[in-house]
């Protein structure tokens, strides 16, 4: 037996309390023999006997009420058929799986992963639910799965091993919907979670919902969270960043691959190898870690890829968990990405060019500059960014703007360097007026450095946005939606801001790189805003490359994706690896969220769930399989209460309180003899 509030169980002592105060009684009274006490001894012996039995039950049910108070108040958990005895057996069971990738960490000294010790528990205790109904939602597809054969959940595909991440809120909302639709009588969620903070999102505004719609339920739902958050052991995982192939020898196709990956360690650093695959040719580097995240790129001369591409993987040694040694990348002859700049301002639409293709010698970055009023005809579908700046374009154009963004393109949009009102400006964006910076510049004092235009290199270094100095600025309007906020200053006024239209991007920044607005065309954050830039909005014209695992969805229903190797998982919707698809290659790789560690505090899981009757198993990952238990506490308040009224009835019962002797009546004969005499 476990106990959820242990440190109750100091208070036992306290049991003895009515027997203290039964012997502190007694020694109030003091005996006094006298001649005709034995008289009275012998005759009241019975009813003393039945006076002593009556205080004896009397202590032992008062320490009884104590214990089981004591005891219900420690929550006590229990396994086998007493826990399930304790709580019911449910109509209803939701198991609520998560399989990401995370979870195919170890603990130490246990051979199995979080996963299969949860799925070894989640069966163990549905044996002690055998009238209930088992219902399997996980975290990839999402949909309720009966169960007819629990014993099964460990060989099933939709309870095996993934490379995807979880999104707890919407498995709870699937598990909601389904209560609300089957109405069963009474329903439990048993959820088994390593508590990844990436995959709760406890700062999500979805939980408030959950908690309404728990609140809000019929029938009677408990939640069982199963904790599994324990500590693995050693483990390091390697992600991805970008597999760049550039074209050195025109002639015959050859070219430099430049891998960009990051290392993460929990702890252990040191020097350790790393394999490197490239179209099935093994090779080994050692790689030195000083610290727990470094970002490395190794590059290699590599012939003319095929027309599908080259493909391959970075794999570090075994460790505790598996899942995240490896990182798959696929690499192509790169297609050209043409960059249009819009500007009236010839200063501005040279420095864009320039950062948009800064080699000439580079066939896959060109670009051309036009004014507001030659902008008519462009091939805006040929584009990968557009640079707009000036007069707003006629409708025809923006129509056709408008397209080029929801079909993938990326659009940034810049001040037109003059008031111009309230009048609608390009993709519905409008400016305020503009502002001097006075004696003091505008300082951008924060971004985001970890997505987007603005996020730190492949060396990990952040980009010198401090060093930037604004002298004037204008801020943009959009009717449309909220954008995000990619980097501000220090008044809190943004500096970049980008929203998402269709399946491209709209960005606008609210300074110009001219000498009398800002230093942005010294190129230290122009140069590396303006490429990202071009690499988000050129995955629209190229099938892409790499994709995460979960998140991928084909362009095309024609053909199979097929794995290229075939010794390895190989499920395109749930696993990474490299897959085939005629003569088209991708890789999908796991979510850099789930090399992340932090975690969600326990202690943060009843305000999650609020409204809603938690339970959470603690340290699941030292609890074996045939002692999952249930809390039964309950079951000791009720006992209190039965022991509190035995107690009562026998305190005012007067067939246990001591008898009284009446006095015995003279026989008749006797009584006659005596009245002859007196007479």
């Amino acid at each position: 037996m476990n106990y959820l509030q242990p440190w109750m169980l100091w208070a036992l002592p306290t049991i003895l309390l009515p027997i203290i105060i039964h012997l502190l009684n007694r020694l109030r009274y003091r005996t006094v023999h006298w001649g005709a006490m034995m008289f009275l001894l012998k005759a009241n012996k019975a009813a003393t006997r039945r006076a002593k039995i009556r205080q004896y039950l009397l202590l032992l049910f008062r320490a009884l009420v104590i214990l089981f108070l004591v005891w219900a108040m420690s929550r006590p958990i229990i396994g086998g058929w007493i826990g399930s005895a304790a709580g019911g057996a449910p109509e209803v069971v939701l198991v609520v799986l998560d399989r990401s990738a995370s979870m195919e960490g170890r603990a130490p000294d246990s051979q199995e992963s979080k996963r299969q010790h949860a799925i070894a528990l989640l069966s163990q205790a549905a044996k002690q639910s055998a009238g209930s109904r088992f219902v399997l939602i996980e975290n990839v597809l999402r949909q309720p799965l009966e169960i007819a054969d629990t014993s099964a959940l460990a060989s099933m595909q939709m309870a095996s091993a993934t490379d995807t991440a979880a999104d707890i809120p919407a498995m709870l909302r699937t598990a909601l919907d389904y209560l609300v639709k089957n109405k069963p009588g009474s329903a439990e969620v048993w959820l088994a979670s390593d508590l990844q903070a990436s995959n709760w999102r406890p700062e999500s505004p979805e939980w408030q919902d959950i908690q309404a719609r728990f609140a809000g339920l019929p029938q009677e739902t408990q939640v069982r969270v199963l904790d599994l958050s324990s500590p693995g052991g050693t483990n390091l995982s390697i992600g991805l960043k970008a597999a760049d192939f550039r074209v050195r020898d025109a002639k015959t196709g050859k070219g430099q691959l430049a891998l960009a990956f990051e290392i993460k360690t929990n702890g252990k650093t040191g020097t350790f190898p790393l394999l490197v695959t490239r179209d099935g040719a093994k090779s080994q580097t050692d790689v030195k870690l000083t610290g727990s995240a470094q970002r490395q790129t190794m590059k290699f001369d590599v012939p003319k890829p095929e027309a599908g591409g080259g493909w391959g993987k970075l794999e570090l040694p075994a460790d505790d968990n598996m899942a995240d040694n490896t990182a798959y990348f696929v690499h192509r002859t790169p297609v050209a990405m043409h960059t249009t700049v819009i500007s009236d301002l010839p200063l501005t639409a040279k420095i864009f060019r320039f950062a948009a293709a800064p080699d000439p010698s580079r066939a896959d970055r060109t670009a051309e500059t036009l004014t507001p009023a030659r902008a008519s005809g462009t091939r805006w579908k040929d584009c990968a960014l557009v640079v707009w700046q000036g007069a707003p374009p006629a409708d025809a154009e923006a129509k056709a703007l408008d397209q080029f963004v929801n079909e993938g393109g990326v659009l940034l949009v810049l001040p037109p360097g003059k008031n111009e009102g309230d009048s609608a400006g390009v993709a519905g964006i409008s400016w305020g007026e503009i502002e001097k910076s006075g004696k003091d510049s505008f300082r951008v004092t924060a971004w985001d450095d970890l997505d987007g235009p603005l996020q730190r290199t492949d060396a990990g270094t952040s980009l010198p946005l401090a060093r930037l100095a604004v002298i004037q600025r204008q801020m943009p309007r959009t009717a449309t939606a909220a954008a995000h906020v990619y980097g501000a200053y220090a008044d809190g006024q943004p500096f970049l801001t980008g929203r998402r239209a269709g399946n491209g991007y709209v960005f606008a920044c609210s300074t110009l790189p001219d000498e009398e607005w800002s230093g942005l065309g010294e190129g230290f954050v122009l140069l590396p805003m303006v490429q990202r830039l071009i690499a988000v909005g050129g995955k629209h014209l190229a099938p892409p490359t790499l994709a995460i695992a979960g998140e991928w969805k084909p362009e095309t229903t024609e053909g199979s994706w097929a794995p290229v190797e075939t010794d390895r998982r190989s499920d395109p919707r749930w696993n990474a690896g490299i897959y085939r698809n005629g003569a088209q290659l991708i890789a999908l790789n796991r979510p850099d969220s789930e090399d992340v560690p932090d975690l969600v505090e326990s202690a943060k899981l009843p305000e999650l769930f609020k409204g809603a009757k938690l339970t959470v198993m603690a340290g699941a990952l030292e609890l074996k399989a045939d002692r999952l238990m249930s809390e039964i506490w309950p079951a000791m308040v009720i006992a209190t209460m039965l022991f509190m009224c035995l107690e009562m009835l026998l305190a005012t019962s007067r067939a246990m309180l001591p008898v009284k002797l009446k006095p015995k009546a003279k026989p008749a004969a006797k009584a006659e003899k005596n009245e002859e005499v007196a007479a």
